[in-house]
């Protein structure tokens, strides 16, 4: 059949939560905007509960979760240990929000706003015209009825998933996009189970000093840098269930996890709802735009590495992108470089700081493994601000009195000290490399940045 084309501002592939907004932002914005879609537009992104941060979704521009869409906010998490060695206890920041609800709410923002929604296309193909991407052809599921459409667009966004479907037919992102090797990759699931022994949830929260209602966090429990998260409903009716760990092969694995979960628990019964998944979880691409190409969420590695949470900075950077594009330099040519740049630079001035200095002390928690973590929390150095400020995806700031109980606890773990000072540097420096992101146009600048923030990094083991 022969190919329509279409020409419009802007095109957003990939309609999951951050691509819903990116689009809804751009419109709100007067760029007329299509958001492409693979699957069906209900089942476009995470269909499972996920965490989430109201004031990311205020930076946002977007209403927080409410109603049906916020499953269950500010609750008391203990945090123990790989055995169960009890660390803090503390009133969650974070908000479980049903991604599928979400993405709904912002998929219909966009429409109203006056974004075209085109679902199940296959098939793509890319074109890219002096480095600069011009064309996206795709064909639709039913292309025996109607033939493939050719969009022209001056911008088009990349909100694929760590894949970046966009992203890798760009030749000047390739230096600065590697794929992500499997140590910085989170294979998670994240599902809600029946409770099938009322009395077995009962003693599982009595031994943790819990109550219905509470999560209880096992960290270490699959290496260092791994998490199984446990919340019992008010009238034990079912649990919410969070794992994940390292997708390297030298660990387990998310759907692992969960079987060994319900092997040591089994109160725990069949899945009522969730998914299974695999998150990026190293720091940002140093560039995520080329003229023509802005990368948002999991597409750029806008995660917080620590958790691998990356909803609600995928939701800012929609609304920093359509900033950039709705200012006088984005009039004429919304996908012209340097205005795709001021993008990039603000996201990376704002967060990559905090983002850099969490790849940091993931990297640390993975070198510990479950054996430093254990020793990490019988120091008492896994404090209630560091993990409320974690949790809350901010960079720890101890008042005075908070660091001289920490530098009394380090002196008497000279060896947990020794690994974990230089980082807290590193964490510091962090934040003041970020403020010093290139503002314009300059490779050999972002180079010598890029440089700087892989010394942070790498000059200490893993």
């Amino acid at each position: 059949m022969p190919t329509t084309t279409l020409r419009t501002d802007a095109m957003v592939v990939g309609a999951g939560t951050a691509g819903a907004n990116a689009a809804y932002q751009l419109a709100r914005r007067g760029l007329q905007v299509v958001l492409l879609e693979r699957r069906p537009a209900d089942r476009g992104g995470a269909q499972w509960t996920n965490g989430v941060l109201d004031w990311q979704f205020e930076r946002a521009d977007l209403a927080p979760p409410a109603g049906p869409e916020r499953v269950d906010a500010h609750g008391t998490t203990h945090i123990v240990g790989p055995g169960g060695e009890p660390a803090v206890t503390l009133t969650s920041p974070t908000v479980t929000a049903d991604m599928g609800l979400l993405g709904r709410r912002l998929r219909a923002l966009a429409v109203d706003a006056g974004v075209r929604l085109v679902d199940r296309a296959e098939h793509l193909s890319v074109e890219v015209t002096h480095g600069r991407m011009t064309a996206v052809e795709a064909a639709p599921a039913s292309a025996r009825t109607i033939g493939p459409t050719r969009f022209e667009a001056p911008l088009f966004v990349d909100a694929s998933g760590r894949r970046g479907v966009l992203r890798q037919h760009v030749p000047t992102l390739t230096p600065w996009c590697p794929t992500v090797r499997g140590d910085e990759l989170c294979s998670a699931a994240d599902v809600h189970l029946h409770v099938t022994d009322p009395d077995g949830a009962r003693r599982f929260l009595a031994d943790h000093g819990a109550r219905p209602g509470e999560t209880v966090t096992a960290v270490g429990v699959a290496g260092g840098f791994s998490t199984c998260a446990v919340t019992v409903t008010d009238d034990l009716d079912h649990a919410r269930v969070l794992v994940g760990c390292l997708a390297n092969g030298h660990y387990s694995t998310g759907p692992r996890m969960l079987a060994d979960l319900r092997t040591r628990e089994p109160w725990l019964g069949g899945q009522r709802s969730g998914g299974f998944g695999v998150i990026p979880l190293r720091r940002p691409y140093a560039r995520f735009t080329a003229p023509g190409l802005a990368l948002v969420g999991d597409a750029a590695c806008q995660v917080f590495p620590a958790h691998g949470s990356g909803i609600g900075l995928g939701l800012i950077a929609g609304r920093l992108l359509a900033d950039a594009v709705a200012g006088p330099a984005g009039a004429h040519d919304p996908g012209r470089e340097q205005v795709l740049w001021d993008y990039q630079a603000a996201f990376q001035r704002e967060f990559g700081g905090v983002l850099l200095s969490s790849d940091i002390f993931r990297r640390l928690s993975t070198g510990l493994g479950a054996a430093g973590v254990r020793s990490l929390i019988a120091a008492g150095l896994m404090t209630e601000p560091m993990a409320r400020s974690g949790l809350d995806q901010q960079w720890p700031e101890p008042d005075p009195a908070e660091l001289a109980s920490l530098a009394g606890r380090l002196t008497r773990a000279p060896g947990l000290a020794r690994r974990l000072l230089p980082r807290l540097a590193r964490g510091q420096l962090a934040g003041h490399l970020a403020a010093s992101y290139p503002e314009q146009v300059d490779v050999a600048a972002l180079t010598r940045w890029d440089r700087r923030a892989q010394r942070l990094l790498g000059a200490l083991p893993r």
